[in-house]
């Protein structure tokens, strides 16, 4: 398949995956989304999310003029209402621009004016409530209506639920073509500056129909994840992909209880980051072993017959129905692989980039541990060294990804798509991910690393490092300063990335508030350190750009360059030298 395969996809727009879905007879009733959150717990089924969102398409086109092609942005967390605004926003012909709510407003301001966004859902969950008023204050100044996710229907003012009389969408808007862009999601990107990603219908429904040809999903599944929906994971395989086949989303961020909740829900599918399977991985190595101590039989088959315990696990559990796990967003450690699969708990370890719409495939085979498997079949990979040039196996060099799925591109910002999409000369499109790698000779794909600077946090969250240094070169004590990937074990012998700084201090300044030279300091590193530490904690706590996620944690993770950086002729800091040392 490739990139003008257009008479191959199933669906020729994403409202008509949605009116198809709603069509079904054996849906209707269904739970199409169960939200499990320690603050909040609802349900919805499809015929009500269908009747909710022609209700909210109906008020966007009537009551605020929203039409083909403007943006409508969603900033909350997973609810109801988000994807009564989703498919509201797509049914009235819109553009959904995705913001990750844990963005202080000053940033979510930021995607809303470049986005060209003319309305804003924002949940009554976003952040605080000076927050929300301080972001909707901002928007309306910048001429952009805010509506608020409250439980009703339609946003803003009060409005009228299914069969109260509200004004229902009829249909009559033409859905956006194959390569129109269908949604926006504001991301890091693969190149580092925050910046918007355009995915059009074609990217997302052959991202989807090619997952669904790698693996068995149907209306009778249940799947359970922790996936946030503005990031494209969540929105794909947590939101569109369980609707596709009219399958149960089943959302929660209780994750010290997801065992409960795999058990109470009859899980089939469970979706997750690699850290939460890495803390179950833990508990249960831990539960065997000391069952181990207290039986022999236990401990005959965890040695020879693992798969027969693995299966009393489940059914101790009460995980019967659950047929396979699926991580994705970070790489997982290699020892929970062979936790979960040698006892015959089946953990698939995905793969991808919000540019290439953004699942690439799995590994589901045990001998291919440490893989993320082959792409699926709407998808082309190939590795290539710097001049272009495709290697052959077991070569490393850059990941290439190719198909349908590669994305528009980024947002008006034409010399960053440019840099990381190009089409070959038979026209398909090409995203250069920035990711390491080879392939094996059965075409396995296996991740090396990263050409970028981008830090993926545990979390499977991507950290700017150059949007931390602007922000911290506000600190009173810090002269200069160089983010980096830091390293810290959580448990032991699991190595996770996090948010280190190295700082060059204001030795002046540092030198006027102690009242010592600067000789005098070197001779006191802890009270340069703690000073510098402090100074970093006051200004990322008053930063109104920098996501919690984003901030150095701890004192630990700061490193203090007494002697300066190395630097370019141009007088940019060598990143590549401390990267490597």
């Amino acid at each position: 398949m490739n990139g003008d395969s257009q008479s191959l996809l199933e669906y020729d727009s994403l409202i008509d995956v949605f009116e198809r879905t709603m069509a079904r007879e054996d849906v209707g009733s269904v739970v199409c989304l169960r939200v499990v959150r320690s603050d909040l717990s609802e349900a919805m089924t499809f015929a009500e999310l269908g009747a909710r969102a022609r209700v909210f398409a109906g008020h966007l086109s009537g009551r605020y003029g929203i039409g083909r092609g403007d943006k409508v942005a969603i900033v909350g967390k997973n609810r109801c209402d988000w994807d009564v605004v989703l498919w509201g926003s797509i049914l009235a012909g819109a553009i959904p621009v995705l913001i990750d709510p844990e963005r202080p407003a000053q940033a979510v301001l930021s995607h809303l004016t470049h986005t060209d966004t003319r309305l804003a859902a924002m949940a009554e969950d976003y952040r605080d409530a000076e927050s929300r008023a301080s972001l909707a204050a901002a928007a309306l100044a910048a001429g952009i209506a805010v509506v608020e996710m409250n439980g009703a229907v339609g946003l803003g003012d009060p409005v009228e639920r299914p069969g109260e009389g509200g004004p229902v969408f009829g249909g009559a808007v033409e859905a956006a073509g194959l390569d129109e862009t269908a949604v926006i999601l504001c991301t890091s990107g693969t190149t580092g500056d925050p910046r918007e990603v355009e995915l059009t219908g074609r990217n997302l429904i052959a991202n989807i129909q090619g997952c669904l040809e790698s693996v068995d999903i149907s209306h009778t599944d249940r799947l359970v994840h922790i996936l946030p929906p503005h990031h494209s994971f969540g929105l794909t395989v947590g939101k569109l992909l369980p609707l596709w086949v009219g399958a149960t989303n089943i959302y929660t961020n209780q994750y010290r209880h997801v065992g409960e909740i795999l058990a109470e829900h009859r899980a089939t599918i469970f979706v997750s980051i690699p850290a939460l399977f890495t803390v179950l991985a833990k508990k249960l190595e831990e539960a065997i072993d000391q069952k181990k101590r207290q039986s022999r039989l236990v401990a005959f088959l965890d040695r020879w017959m693992p798969a027969v315990l693995g299966r009393r696990l489940k059914k101790k559990q009460g995980w019967e129905a659950l047929r396979f796990f699926l991580s994705g967003a970070a790489p997982v450690p290699h020892w929970v692989l062979e936790v979960f699969w040698r006892r015959g708990l089946v953990l698939y370890q995905g793969y991808g980039t919000t540019e290439n719409s953004p699942v690439y495939g799995f590994c589901d085979q045990r001998r291919k541990l440490g893989s993320v498997g082959r792409p699926i079949p709407t998808l082309s990979v190939r590795i290539a060294d710097d001049t272009g040039r495709t290697l052959g196996a077991h070569e490393r060099g850059e990941i290439l990804l190719g198909g349908p799925c590669i994305m528009k591109g980024y947002y008006k910002n034409a010399a960053s798509t440019q840099a990381a999409v190009f089409a070959d000369a038979q026209g398909v499109r090409w995203l250069r991910t920035g990711d390491l790698g080879y392939l094996d000779r059965e075409f396995y794909l296996y991740i090396t690393g990263r050409k970028k600077y981008i830090i993926v946090l545990p979390s499977g969250k991507n950290v700017n490092p150059e949007l931390i240094e602007i922000a911290l070169s506000e600190a009173r004590f810090v002269d200069e300063v160089l983010v980096l990937p830091g390293c810290r074990e959580s448990v032991p012998g699991v190595r996770e990335e996090t948010v280190r700084a190295i700082i060059y201090p204001d030795w002046e300044a540092l030198a006027g508030h102690t009242r010592s030279s600067r000789q005098e300091l070197l001779t006191r590193p802890h009270l340069v350190r703690n000073l510098i530490w402090e100074s970093v904690h006051e200004c990322q706590r008053n930063s109104v750009r920098l996501s919690p996620f984003e901030r150095v944690a701890s004192k630990q993770d700061i490193e203090i360059a007494a002697d300066g950086f190395e630097k370019t002729t141009t007088g940019k800091i060598k990143r590549e030298v401390y990267l490597n040392a």
